[in-house]
């Protein structure tokens, strides 16, 4: 009798510590996902903004200059197409350099304060948005990276939480040429 009590309890200690372990695990990958999706969040409220900034440039253009762009009128398109925020991102910086042409190109640009405006909002939104998209590879790589390991992964896959994809490429680029220097 007294045999079966201690190996109940065994079991029990060994059920608790693995429950415990489990529920670790699960809270870690938990927490990193989260992080994830707020970033994204944060991308995507930044992101649109920039897109915003762009229609507005477009009607300054048109009003002031009397021109009429190829490229915002795509950007402006985009906003009904489904596209991921990486191409929404790509052609948003498309048109922000397009934007700096037009500063370069027509000084008198430079004088409106709409314009004034639109390119200090820019740079304020390019840097939360730099800083935000390196947060979200920095814990991209660390997911990935917990995932990758057991018991992470079945735990990973029982709640559906899956590897992520860098934001930036710049990351992956800067792993390699670690690599290759050693």
């Amino acid at each position: 009798m007294l045999k079966i009590v201690i190996i109940l309890l065994c079991l029990v200690i060994i059920i608790g510590i693995l429950g415990i372990g489990y529920k670790l695990i699960y809270n870690r990958l938990q927490t990193l996902n989260i992080k994830l999706i707020k970033a994204e969040e944060i991308i995507s409220e930044h992101l649109q903004k920039r897109y915003d900034y762009i229609v507005r440039t477009s009607h300054l253009v048109k009003k002031n200059l009397d021109l009429d762009i190829e490229l915002f009128k795509e950007i402006e398109n985009l906003k009904v197409k489904k596209v991921s925020n990486i191409e929404f991102d790509t052609k948003i910086k498309e048109g922000y350099e397009t934007i700096l042409k037009l500063q370069e190109d027509y000084p008198e640009l430079i004088e409106n304060r709409g314009f004034k405006d639109i390119i200090n909002d820019f740079n304020e939104s390019n840097e939360t948005i730099e800083a935000t998209k390196s947060y979200f590879d920095k814990y991209a790589k660390t997911l990935n990276e917990t995932l990758s390991k057991f018991p992470n992964n079945i735990i990973g896959k029982i709640h559906g939480i899956v590897k992520r994809e860098y934001y930036n490429t710049i990351l992956e680029e800067k792993v390699l040429i670690d690599k290759d220097n050693y």
